[in-house]
């Protein structure tokens, strides 16, 4: 009998490794984790009760495949939708170089994100080192990992 709330079919553990597998995840300590996954009994950021397996996601870097947390599919959507935009000119994701003859140098940078399927503008500025600074440290302010 398992301890579980709800019935696994006997080949869960192996297509949960292969779905994990194809989606990038980072497979060293499967076992560790799928039996963390498995027995999560609640979301890890907002504390939902899981009453079956559909309920869970593993949240995780889609970059690195880094397993961060086991969440809700509400959890789960709320950080696909924190993504960077692609679009930029610069190199560097996420910042792009805006024309604007108002500005001594004819441009200014910009720093924006998607938000909830929105691009937001979280800061602009002239000096592109520093903004690139401020990028990372909003990286890492808001949880986010490359």
């Amino acid at each position: 009998m398992s301890d579980l709330p709800f019935e696994l079919s006997k080949k869960h553990k192996v297509h949960t490794k292969a779905n994990w597998k194809r989606l990038g995840l980072i497979t060293d300590n499967f076992e560790e984790i799928y039996d963390k996954y498995i027995h999560a009994s609640h979301c890890e950021l907002c504390n939902k009760v899981f009453t079956r397996t559909k309920d869970r996601h593993m949240e995780h870097c889609h970059t690195t495949g880094e397993f961060r947390n086991i969440v809700c599919n509400s959890c789960n959507h709320l950080k696909n939708d924190f993504k960077f935009t692609t679009k930029n000119t610069s190199g560097y994701r996420c910042i792009s170089k805006v024309k604007d003859i108002r500005k001594k140098q004819g441009f200014f940078w910009e720093f924006k994100v998607n938000i909830d399927g929105k691009n937001t503008k979280i800061k602009q500025s002239i000096d592109f080192d520093k903004l690139v600074k401020f990028a990372e440290q909003w990286k890492k302010d808001n949880n986010y990992h490359k």
